[in-house]
Formats: C-alpha cells, structure tokens, sequence
C-alpha cells in the first residue's frame, strides 16, 4: 500500500510539471500562460500542505492587473478544481483555498468576476463539490469530506456577502459606510441580512471531525481562514442587531417571532463554535449582544401578548354590552319580562 502511494505520488509530480511545461511553452497568451503555472505550482498534488505564500502572493500579483487577468485567475482556478481526470483532494483543498485567498485579498476587479456572483451562467454552481470523492486511502476519503464542506462554505460566504450588498472579507472602511446606511434600512432587509448572517455560521458549524487541524497543515490553514471570517461576520451582525435592537417597539408580532427564531438559531450555535476555535474567536461581548436582544425580544412579545388579550377582553365587554341594550330593547318592544325565580320569560298577555 505504501509502495503505491509513492508510485501516485511520483506519477502526481510529473503530470504537474508536463502541464507546467506546456503552460511554459504556450504561445497563445503569455499572461494567461503565467496565471495558469501560478496556479499549478500553488495546488501541487503531492503535498499535503497549503499552498505557499510566494505563489498565493505571485497569483495575487497577476490577477490584480487588469479585469481581464482577473477573469483569467478565477477561470483557471475554477478550471483546476473540476477539471481532471483522476480526483485528487488535495488539488481540491488547495483550489479552494487559492479561492478563498482571491476573495478575502483580491482587488475589487478579482471579487466583482461573474463567476463569483449569484447571476452569470455557472454562478455558485462552480463549487459544487457534493458528489466529489478520493477513493484512494481512508486520508483522502477524509479529506474529501472537508473539500465538500470547505466548498460549501465559499459558496454561502458569496452568497451572504450577495444579500449584504459587500463582501465580508471587505474592508473597515467600506463596513463603515455600510453601517452609516443602515440607518436608512427598512426591518425587511435588516432582517433578511440577519438571517443570512446565521445561515453562514450555522454553515461553519458543520464543519467535519474527522480530522485535527492541529496535526494537519492543510485542515489547519483551512480553519484559519474561515475563523478569520467567523470574527468578520460577528461584526456585520453585531452593527446589524445593535441598529434593530432601538426600532424593535416598532415591530409587529409575527416579526417579533421570526426574528427570536432566527437569533435562537444563533444561539443555538455558541458551543459547537466555542468547539471549532477553541475559545479563541468566541467573543463574549457578541453572545452577550445575541441574548441581551432575544430577552428584549421576548419581553416585547409577552408585552404584545397581555396587550392583545386585554384588547379582545374590552372588545367582548363592549359586544356583551351591546348585546344587553339590544336584548333589553327587544324585551320592551315585545312586552317580554322575567317572571318567578327561574326567571322564565312571560308575555304580558299571558
């Protein structure tokens, strides 16, 4: 078994550098032909490690220059993850990782690419990565399972970062402005930004245990960057709830409702990412924010409640009311009284 895997992994190594050499060689397009090396050398298959930080910061160099180079990155990216004949997840984990360096420090032409919005052809789809396996060891069956998960994780980063109007990766600056406007922001699209928040760490949250990022270099750098992005998203939520918690006396009850459901959920949440980052990332200031706004939120409801029910109360005292002027106008008109202890109605005729 061990004699195989060296085979694999030599037959590995030379494939990557007969495609370096064509890339080499390639007359078509020389900064296309530079991309694609870059990112051969940055998802090598053999090693079992992340992928280097010359060539993260070489690729980075490249696709920052024009729209057209950017495009060219992300393709060629993409391309590497999906197309090659034998799975290899480390190709895999380390396309993926490339592609999350792209998106975290990309410029704004890398992030604005369509294969990285919700609308262009491929869209989200090009992460699909359900149905992809490494049958080659029980390693690269477990790591196979990260790489699914992993790419799960990139497209729900996308596709919060779509709802919130800016990545998440985004910089204070640019967070800042965003705050200033969501001042003006209806409940509505508070709220919907709110629940995609906690799609995305709920996403986080399902993070396989098969393996230690302690002992693997690749789990590792993997789980370093989505805690870098779980500290960037209690941010966004943080501004998100500290603006809605001062309209909540606005809201109505089946607002109320779906936004403790939504904040449970969170909560809900707190132990398995206290589980993932060690105590790390946990930032107590942030789940004191979470519980604080659900009691506001339970209070209002039970507040709204009492209210509601006092108000049907007086509605029914006033209809029996109305009821008993009716009945006692009726009574007269058709010379109707009481009569006895039983209080049996006779006419007066009778």
């Amino acid at each position: 078994m061990g004699q195989s895997k060296k085979l694999k992994n030599l037959q590995s190594i030379c494939k990557d550098k007969a495609k370096i050499i064509k890339a080499t060689f390639s007359i078509t397009n020389r900064t296309t032909s530079s991309i694609q090396i870059a990112i051969l050398r940055a998802t090598t298959r053999s090693a079992q490690s992340p992928p280097h930080d010359h060539h993260v910061s070489t690729l980075l160099s490249l696709g920052n220059t024009t729209r057209h180079s950017a495009s060219a990155c992300i393709s060629a990216i993409l391309h590497r993850l999906h197309h090659h004949h034998q799975p290899n997840v480390y190709v895999a984990l380390k396309a993926l990782l490339t592609l999350h360096y792209m998106i975290t420090r990309g410029s704004f032409s890398l992030k604005e690419q369509p294969l990285l919005q919700p609308m262009s052809t491929m869209g989200f789809e090009s992460l699909n990565l359900s149905r992809f396996m490494d049958n080659t060891d029980m390693q690269s069956r477990e790591f196979a399972v990260w790489a699914q998960w992993y790419a799960s994780f990139l497209e729900s980063n996308l596709c919060t970062s779509t709802v919130l109007g800016c990545f998440l990766s985004s910089s204070k600056m640019e967070i800042e402005k965003k705050k200033e406007k969501l001042k003006f922001s209806l409940y509505m699209d508070l709220f919907k930004e709110i629940e995609a928040l906690v799609s995305i760490i709920e996403e986080i949250c399902k993070a396989p245990n098969s393996l230690n990022c302690q002992t693997n270099d690749i789990v590792y750098e993997v789980m370093r960057l989505v805690g870098e992005d779980y500290r960037i998203i209690q941010y966004h939520m943080m501004i998100r709830l500290t603006e809605l918690s001062e309209r909540l006396h606005n809201l109505k009850t089946n607002e109320l409702t779906g936004l403790t459901r939504c904040l449970e959920r969170l909560a809900g949440c707190k132990g398995r990412l206290t589980e993932l980052f060690m105590n790390r990332k946990r930032n107590e200031s942030f789940w004191e924010l979470v519980s604080e706004v659900i009691s506001k939120l339970m209070r209002l409801k039970k507040y709204g409640e009492m209210k509601s029910v006092t108000r049907k109360m007086i509605e029914y005292a006033s209809e029996s009311t109305e009821l008993n002027k009716q009945l006692s106008a009726t009574s007269r008109y058709f010379g109707l009284l009481p009569y006895g202890e039983n209080n049996y109605w006779l006419t007066l005729t009778r």
